[in-house]
This record gives structure tokens, sequence and C-alpha cells, in this order.
């Protein structure tokens, strides 16, 4: 029996609401609180924005990211957003979020799948959405922390 139309948006929001940020849509306006519990927006200023939805892509976005701090980040309009919903929370209120302080720089946290769900991703891969004047110019999938950086324009 097939799925009503009506159904579709319900049953699949993130396939439905990611296959639309593509070049050319408007940048998606987030609003999330980092690992320090401040709240922070992804807005038009946001000139690259970095998502992990796994485990492992999250410590690749670590290793691209090591020796970067809240200002060279805001600078360059990157802002980074990371997918926990599937965490028990236990493990993220006693082991993740304890690491995650210790970052020098902000990570937007998806506490629930809806709060990301727009944002496209494959498996392995970090998502890199490009954006200038509010519109998205790319979407990339990158899968190793070397290109992410060369990407990012950071050094390596």
């Amino acid at each position: 029996m097939p799925i009503p139309l009506l159904l579709i948006p319900i049953l699949f929001p993130a396939f439905v609401s990611a296959a639309s940020l593509e070049a050319g849509a408007p940048m998606p306006v987030m609003t999330l609180k980092d690992q320090h519990d401040t709240t922070q927006t992804i807005d038009a200023n946001t000139r690259l924005l970095i998502f992990s939805a796994e485990r492992d892509v999250s410590a690749l976005v670590e290793t691209a990211l090591a020796d970067q701090t809240t200002g060279s980040l805001s600078a360059a309009g990157i802002q980074y957003v990371s997918d926990i919903s599937a965490m028990p929370g236990m493990v993220t209120s006693m082991i993740a979020l304890p690491k995650m302080r210790k970052r020098p720089y902000p990570m937007l946290l998806g506490r629930t799948g809806e709060e990301t769900a727009m944002l496209p991703r494959e498996p392995g891969k970090a998502t890199l959405i490009a954006s200038e004047g509010g519109s998205i110019t790319s979407v990339q999938f990158i899968g190793d922390a070397a290109s992410l950086r060369a990407a990012l324009g950071i050094a390596p």
C-alpha cells in the first residue's frame, strides 16, 4: 500500500527537508545551544557550516579543527553543528559534554533529530555547506580531516 503524499513530510522530515538544501537555496536559520549552553545562531552571516551526524565524523571534524579557536572560526564565518540526538542522555551529560567543553571553539548541538533534520548528510562524511550573502553556493561531503581543512581554507 503506498504512503499517502500528505504523510511523507511527517514520516521522512530529514529526507524532505535535506533535499531542498542545495546551491541557490537560502542558508537555513538555526538557533542551537553550544557545549556551554550558550545560544548560537546560524544565519546569513555564516559563510561555512560544518555538520556531523556520527561519532566518527565528529572525530574527523575535531581533528580538522584541532588548532582553531572561537575567534579564528568566527573571523572566517565558520560554524560547526553536531547532531548528538542518538547519544544516550547519561553518556551525553557524564562523558561527552565534559570532553566537548574542553574544545576551544563552539560546537552547536542538535539534541533532537528534528533540530538538524534539514541538514544533508552522507554516512562517514562531514557536510560542508558554503554560502554567500545568505544563499547556499555549494554542499560538499568530506571524508577526511585534511580535505576538510583544505575546504575550510585552514593551512595544514
